[in-house]
């Protein structure tokens, strides 16, 4: 009698667990974000170094998404500021080449301490202000990420 209620309540949780790994699919499924890559950046302007993670979520149907933008602003060697917030934007494409304009950037007011023009000194206008745009050539790297370009000159991996 024991292995027999084993049995059943082993075979429910797996049921309870397979569901609950559906359900949790298609929650991320509907979010509309459905594919995702990091990268890491620093960016250096005379005394300043900004440490930056830039997390791409976007959906290739829709071609929109949602860049989420964190980091730390130092001067001096000396952190001053921080940097949180989300962009959101929209893309057309031609080949690998990419028109990102920004549609929103949504500011995480209780983190965000850098104003939008210390910001601008160190990211292009793309990532500070709403309708703006930058074009990437955006490059398969296997199923590792992709690799940033503008021109002929690498900017960063985007890791998935």
């Amino acid at each position: 009698m024991n292995s027999k209620k084993t049995i059943l309540f082993s075979f429910i949780f797996l049921i309870a667990g397979v569901v609950a790994g559906y359900l949790y699919y298609l929650f991320v499924a509907s979010s509309g974000y459905t594919e995702t890559c990091s990268a890491s950046v620093i960016v250096y302007n005379k005394n300043i170094q900004a440490n930056f993670t830039l997390d791409f979520m976007y959906n290739r149907e829709a071609k929109r998404g949602v860049i989420s933008v964190s980091g730390g602003y130092m001067e001096d060697n000396k952190p001053t500021e921080t940097i949180r917030r989300d962009v959101s934007y929209t893309w057309t494409e031609n080949r690998h080449s990419y028109h990102f304009t920004s549609t929103m950037v949504n500011k995480v007011d209780s983190i965000e301490t850098a104003t939008d023009e210390v910001i601008a000194t160190v990211l292009p206008d793309f990532y500070v202000y709403p309708n703006k745009e930058i074009n990437y050539s955006i490059r398969p790297q296997g199923k590792n990420g992709f690799l940033f370009v503008i021109g002929k000159r690498p900017l960063f991996l985007c890791a998935r």
